[in-house]
């Protein structure tokens, strides 16, 4: 056997066994399943500073900076608690508030409570005034003075989602409110 013969045939063996070593390896690898990807995305309490403003019932109203995640209780805290006349009982103090909320703390016997559907402290969406729903995270005049002149063209509304569907308000402020609204009884 001619000593090129002999190369050839060792370079084969070796191209062989690095194949096969690499066919192994890939099976290996593949047997440990796919990695998990780990992908970190911000919570509420990790976008920092938002400003809320609270009004009513209250010894310091104005807008104050909270943290994100921060609840009804804690900015009234910051705005120096409530006053004697405050109704408390009125409002879910357990609530999580959003950048640009406002707050109202009613007075006992104040009238907030037409729109307010009969034990569970939301706003009736179909009988709630302007200025009552104005009262709603994120929803201020134009929003409110849309869903009375809404309601009053096309009927009541039959779920707090026609609001979207309506086209009435975005679906990022249906969000902001949904728990807070209903559309009866």
């Amino acid at each position: 056997m001619a000593v090129s013969d002999r190369i050839s045939q060792i370079i084969t063996i070796a191209l062989v066994g690095a194949v096969a070593a690499g066919i192994v390896w890939f099976a290996f690898d593949r047997q440990s399943g796919p990695q998990a990807i780990e992908i970190d995305l911000p919570s509420a309490t990790d976008q920092g500073p938002i400003e809320v403003y609270i009004t009513g019932a209250v010894a310091e109203p104005g807008v104050y900076e909270v943290e994100a995640g921060d609840r009804v209780i804690d900015v009234l805290f910051e705005a120096g608690g409530h006053t004697d006349d405050a109704d408390l009982e009125a409002i879910n103090l357990a609530l999580r508030v959003n950048d640009e909320d406002q707050i109202v703390v009613p007075r006992i016997g104040e009238a907030n409570a037409p729109a307010s559907s009969a034990g569970t402290g939301k706003i009736n969406i179909n009988t709630a005034t302007a200025s009552e729903l104005d009262a709603l995270p994120g929803i201020g005049e134009v929003y409110s003075e849309q869903i009375v002149v809404n309601r009053e063209a096309n009927g009541p509304y039959v779920s707090t989602e026609e609001l979207v569907e309506r086209q009435v308000i975005p679906r990022g402020t249906y969000e902001r409110i949904r728990e807070l609204i209903t559309v009866g009884p």
